[in-house]
């Protein structure tokens, strides 16, 4: 439990590492939207690797094989948040089962934003199980 709290916190990190870059790049600098937020992005993602690796899930792997694994677990965790989230919006939009609760839910916020919610907890459950499992997994120890 301790692992998924501190993921949690470097992804609060994340987040505001991202948001700080673009503000700086796009608002101060007036750089182009999309290559700020690439470059946000891509700040997020080295603290997201090297706070996981180092204080939270203590790895001493190979770091050239772990850098492998850590953007492919992301890219497959990006995939199966996108496949959420359309699936989500198509349900709440279109599905007479979800009529009732997409009703319900617009009261407080519109429905996508809640699918975006519920693709964002897959997200986080699946790429902590794949980066806790696989890519920041103890490697056995040679004797």
């Amino acid at each position: 439990m301790i692992h998924f709290l501190k993921y949690n916190l470097i992804g609060v990190m994340n987040t505001l590492i991202t948001l700080a870059v673009v503000w700086v790049l796009h608002q101060l600098l007036d750089w182009n939207v999309e290559l700020s937020n690439f470059l946000g992005f891509v700040a997020g993602g080295c603290n997201s690797y090297l706070c996981n690796r180092i204080w939270n899930f203590k790895s001493h792997n190979r770091k050239r094989s772990e850098v492998i694994r850590f953007v492919a677990v992301f890219l497959i965790s990006y995939g199966i948040n996108l496949f959420v989230l359309e699936l989500a919006v198509f349900a709440l939009a279109n599905a007479a089962w979800c009529a009732g609760f997409t009703a319900w839910i617009s009261q407080f916020m519109k429905p996508t934003y809640f699918a975006n919610v519920v693709a964002n907890v897959v997200y986080v459950l699946v790429s902590f199980t794949l980066y806790k499992k696989w890519v920041f997994k103890a490697a056995p120890k040679q004797d």
